[in-house]
């Protein structure tokens, strides 16, 4: 099977037009707050999909990047739908059922990437951000990105770091397995993405997130996660797309960020990668009724909303 795998589910030529502009957004209002935070904390904003604004101490990462809205938000191809494997799914566009909370780009830091898939890098990301924008990127998507014009990358493979200094902390990245699927072939189609820990550090302040990326808690990876020890919080992508399609589920729903979560010693559960696109498959609702609240947390939030932990 000869398909070129980061580039099964993305568009090829097809481009949304957009104007490069500070804030994004048809209401023109920014998420970044006016005053960069002082006090050791890590403020998560949730802006649908896969995409974050996550704060530390005044240093913005943005992960995931993905603007469009509406019927036409971007263009991909549907792994929710039947085709042949060999030949790959018709791309189209997709749409978003929410409208896009808004950001100001002049206060992003830096980008993380996961993967390229386009309900993750979509086309509106591409045109708007600067093409100077420090991101890091898992290898398999290096040159990808650098064909679009961002040429200022950290490529980090599994279980490689970056420790990045900042005016009020230091932030180490470590980037993790990440597995669409459970199926070794699948994975091989889909490409190689990344999954990271973040680790928040201010003299003895320390906060661990582990962002998931697109993965099924595979053995390699709950392997890889046991030896890292307990996260503060985990932000699993959810979802379960693909179960309707050849390529079986490459996304994880509730039974799964739980088996997950339970493994990691219950930290705060922070779900992303739903409701935001019908190409999600499982409503958030379903992760609701099955958490046991008596021992796990899970901080749900709506589009456009902010969780500080401190």
């Amino acid at each position: 099977m000869q398909t070129n795998r980061r580039n099964f589910l993305l568009a090829g030529s097809a481009m949304m037009a957009t104007t490069a502009a500070t804030t994004i957004g048809a209401s023109g209002q920014s998420l970044a707050g006016e005053n960069r935070q002082s006090n050791h904390q890590v403020n998560v904003s949730w802006l649908g999909g896969a995409t974050m604004l996550i704060d530390f101490n005044g240093y913005r990462i943005l992960t995931d990047p993905a603007f469009g809205e509406g019927e036409k938000a971007y263009f991909m191809g549907d792994p929710n739908t039947m085709f042949d494997l060999a030949k790959g799914p018709t791309s189209r566009y997709h749409a978003r059922t929410t409208p896009f909370p808004g950001l100001d780009i002049s206060s992003v830091d830096l980008m993380m990437i996961s993967h390229m898939h386009e309900d993750h890098f979509d086309q509106h990301a591409e045109k708007t951000l600067p093409k100077s924008l420090l991101t890091i990127v898992p290898p398999a998507d290096r040159q990808k990105l650098a064909t679009k014009g961002f040429e200022n990358q950290i490529a980090l493979d599994w279980g490689k770091s970056k420790t990045i200094n900042t005016p009020n902390g230091q932030i180490m990245l470590t980037a993790l397995p990440a597995h669409h699927s459970a199926n070794p072939q699948i994975n091989k189609i889909l490409g190689k993405g990344n999954g990271y820990w973040i680790r928040f550090s201010a003299g003895d302040w320390r906060k661990d997130i582990y962002w998931t990326g697109d993965t099924l808690p595979t053995d390699q990876v709950m392997s890889t996660l046991k030896l890292l020890g307990k996260p503060d919080i985990l932000i699993p992508h959810m979802g379960a797309v693909g179960t309707t399609g050849p390529l079986g589920q490459i996304s994880m729903g509730a039974d799964q960020v739980l088996f997950m979560a339970k493994t990691l010693d219950n930290p705060n559960i922070l779900p992303i990668h739903h409701s935001t696109y019908p190409l999600y498959l499982e409503p958030i609702s379903r992760l609701v009724e099955k958490v046991d609240f008596a021992s796990t947390r899970l901080d749900l939030l709506a589009e456009g909303s902010t969780i500080m932990y401190g």
